[in-house]
């Protein structure tokens, strides 16, 4: 019975856990810039839509053409009439394509589109939509070749990080010069000391990180700890411990629920060395059991549902609650959780989860209000494009 329950343990939580290939910070939120902040296919519109669904079936049919010249043409067009009429991600869109594919937009010249989109939406804003647009390239398996991606998106997102959008900072982390002359930014120092092991030409990469940890990023904050979590010589082992369960707490807070597997595997045992990690904890049943029931509320719309047949997640959390409540005899296992501690964790979870749900719908109000700013300022736009002989529209 003893090792059933152990090898069920075992199974279940290294099943909950972040893949064994761990990528960099950069590559994670590249793949996954949905995730990290970035527009989802439900918030774009059906032109910006199609250009992205076009390249993603071009990376499974390399040589073949999904468009002609005159249908990209035709659906530039629509981009840019969408875009003129208050489509934010439209007019990003367009104001990239002629980078990426020229045939799109020639003969038109959106050059204007650039630095209205930065003037009206703020450096921190107008760059880091720029180099979202451009993601949609970088995120391909295989990448699309071509220089000027490489080159704008991390130019775009550097400037947005300067500005201090934490959005930008994990892409930013992974295009950095190497060398140590960085200086932070006034006001953007950190507020813990950076590690002596952090190595000579990766200092930048990791202030960017961890600023974007200090700012409240999920992905970061998991990045931060992990590097902590990591055995290396001279390490000490609990003060790194510290501060692993530090930024993996702020991790599974912010949103990143595999944060909140490791935690628990390691509140429940007090130590853990799996992956080339060595981390220590002192056993904390209460806590190990509130970052299951926090996992099961960010995969289930904020309930904690027990009934296996509707959540396996929840099901588990469930069992192991018991367990801490009631301990297990037969393997010696003794109760480590008391009801009214069962029920503060089901309440600090809810409590964490609805916080959560909160400062999300506040940034997205806070974009949307900053997009509806910039569509007042539409017409200097349609001014400027027509400057250059843009014409789109009526009235335009």
């Amino acid at each position: 019975m003893k090792y059933v329950l152990s090898l069920f343990s075992a199974l279940f939580w290294l099943a909950m856990l972040p893949a064994v290939a761990m990528p960099t910070a950069a590559e994670e939120a590249k793949f996954f810039y949905e995730e990290a902040s970035g527009p989802t296919d439900e918030e774009l519109s059906s032109e910006v839509g199609i250009v992205r669904a076009a390249y993603k079936m071009s990376l499974f049919r390399p040589g073949e053409k999904f468009m002609d010249a005159s249908e990209k043409q035709y659906l530039f067009t629509e981009l840019l009439t969408n875009g003129l009429q208050g489509d934010i991600h439209a007019l990003a869109m367009a104001s990239v394509l002629p980078h990426v594919d020229p045939e799109f937009s020639k003969g038109i010249d959106v050059s204007p589109i650039e630095p209205w989109l930065i003037r009206h939406l703020g450096e921190a804003g107008g760059h880091w939509l720029l180099g979202v647009f451009y993601l949609h390239w970088l995120s391909g398996s295989p990448p699309l070749s071509h220089d000027p991606v490489y080159l704008n998106a991390p130019k775009h997102f550097r400037k947005s990080a300067l500005a201090g959008n934490r959005k930008s900072m994990l892409f930013a982390s992974g295009h950095v010069p190497r060398g140590d002359d960085f200086t932070p930014p006034p006001g953007q120092e950190l507020n813990h000391p950076m590690p002596d092991y952090i190595a000579k030409g990766e200092r930048e990469k990791w202030y960017w990180t961890v600023r974007a940890a200090e700012l409240g990023d999920a992905w970061a904050n998991y990045f931060v700890g992990r590097t902590y979590a990591k055995v290396r010589t001279n390490r000490a082992v609990e003060e790194a411990s510290r501060m692993v369960l530090y930024y993996w707490d702020r991790a599974a807070r912010f949103g990143y629920y595999k944060a909140g597997s490791w935690l628990t595997l390691i509140l429940e045992n007090g130590v853990n060395t799996d992956h080339e990690t060595h981390i220590v904890s002192v056993k904390d049943c209460k806590k190990a059991f509130f970052y299951m029931v926090l996992r099961e509320r960010y995969l289930t719309d904020g309930e904690y549902l027990k009934d296996k047949k509707i959540s396996e997640d929840g099901s588990a959390a469930e069992f192991y609650a018991q367990k801490f409540l009631k301990g297990i005899p037969k393997i010696n296992f003794a109760p480590c959780m008391t009801q009214s501690e069962y029920d503060a964790a089901l309440k600090e979870s809810k409590i964490t989860y609805d916080e959560f749900k909160a400062r999300q719908a506040e940034e997205k109000a806070a974009q949307q209000a900053l997009y509806d700013k910039a569509r007042k300022a539409l017409p200097e736009l349609r001014a400027e494009l027509a400057a250059v002989g843009v014409k789109i529209g009526d009235g335009q």
